[in-house]
C-alpha cells in the first residue's frame, strides 16, 4: 500500500494559494471594467451584496482546483497526474471566470427581464 505523500499535499495548496491573488485581482479588475462601461445609475445595496457574493462564490470554485488534487493525492494515491496540468487549469479556469464576469453585468443592466 502506498504511503500518502503529506508533502505533496502541502506543496499543492501553497501553489494555488501563490495564485488565489492574481486570479482575484484579473477578475476584480474585470468586473469593475465592466460596471464602469455600464455606468448604471441604479446601483444599490443589494448590487453590492451581489458582488461580494459573486467574488465569494469565485473563490469557492478555484478551490476545486486545490480539492481535485488533495483527493488524487490522499485517496486515489495520486493515481491521476493532475499537477502537469494546474497551469492549464489556471488558465482556462481564469478566462472562462473572467469571461462570465465582464459579460454577466452588461446581461443584468441591458437586458430587461
Amino acid at each position: 500500500m502506498k504511503e500518502i505523500d503529506f508533502s505533496s499535499i502541502n506543496q499543492t495548496i501553497n501553489w494555488w494559494e501563490r495564485h488565489r491573488l492574481s486570479f482575484n485581482m484579473i477578475l476584480g479588475a474585470l468586473g469593475t471594467f465592466s460596471l464602469l462601461l455600464i455606468f448604471s445609475p441604479c446601483f444599490g445595496l443589494l448590487d453590492c451584496i451581489g458582488i461580494l457574493f459573486w467574488g465569494f462564490m469565485a473563490n469557492v470554485l478555484y478551490s476545486l482546483g486545490i480539492l481535485l488534487e488533495i483527493i488524487n493525492v490522499y485517496y486515489l494515491k495520486s493515481k491521476f497526474n493532475f499537477f502537469q496540468y494546474r497551469h492549464l487549469f489556471i488558465i482556462f479556469g481564469t478566462a472562462a471566470y473572467g469571461f462570465v464576469t465582464f459579460f454577466y453585468p452588461f446581461l443584468y443592466y441591458m437586458h430587461p427581464f
